[in-house]
C-alpha cells in the first residue's frame, strides 16, 4: 500500500499525516520536487527528511557532492513524499528504488525528457505494481502546483 504522507510547498508549513513516517531513520521514503506540470526531481532516502534536505542544500563539493541540481531555483515548488508498506512492512529500499525509476522514466515517456534536475537513478527489474505506483505518482506530481508564474520557470 502507497502512503503518501507529506505534500507541501517550500516556504509554507508541511502538514503530515503521519509525521513518524519521515523522520524514522532507515524507512525508505520517496520524495518528489515539481510545479506547474513539470516533474523537477525524484529522490530515496532513508533518513529523515529534513536531514535529507538539508545535506543537499548544504553540499558543496567537498567528496565530489554538490548537492541537488534545484538548490539554485527561486521559484516555489510542491515537495511530496511517500511511503509503503508490503505486507503490514515498511517497503524495502530496493522497492523504493524500482518506483523511483519508473517514476523517472515515466517522465521521460510522458515529457520527451527526464526530470529536469534529477541527479541519478537506479534501475532494477520492475513488475506492474512498480509502473502502477508510478504513474500514480508521477500524475499526483504533475497535478500539484503552487503559483508559480511562467516567467519563474523561465529562469
Amino acid at each position: 500500500m502507497l502512503r503518501r504522507a507529506v505534500t507541501a510547498s517550500t516556504g509554507k508549513r508541511a502538514s503530515a499525516r503521519s509525521p513518524i513516517l519521515l523522520t524514522v531513520r532507515g524507512r525508505a521514503k520517496l520524495y518528489t520536487l515539481s510545479d506547474a506540470g513539470m516533474l523537477f526531481h525524484v529522490g530515496i532516502a532513508q533518513q529523515p527528511m529534513a536531514s535529507r534536505l538539508s545535506y543537499g542544500f548544504r553540499a558543496n563539493g567537498k567528496g565530489g557532492y554538490h548537492g541537488y541540481k534545484w538548490k539554485g531555483l527561486t521559484q516555489r515548488m510542491a515537495l511530496s513524499v511517500w511511503t509503503a508498506m508490503i505486507d503490514d512492512e515498511p517497503a524495502p529500499l530496493r522497492e523504493m528504488e524500482t518506483v523511483e525509476a519508473e517514476v523517472a522514466f515515466r517522465c521521460r515517456e510522458q515529457s520527451g525528457q527526464w526530470p529536469a534536475y534529477q541527479h541519478e537513478i537506479h534501475f532494477y527489474k520492475s513488475a506492474p505494481e512498480h509502473r502502477a505506483t508510478a504513474r500514480r505518482i508521477y500524475e499526483h506530481a504533475l497535478s500539484v502546483a503552487v503559483r508559480s508564474s511562467p516567467q519563474q520557470l523561465a529562469r
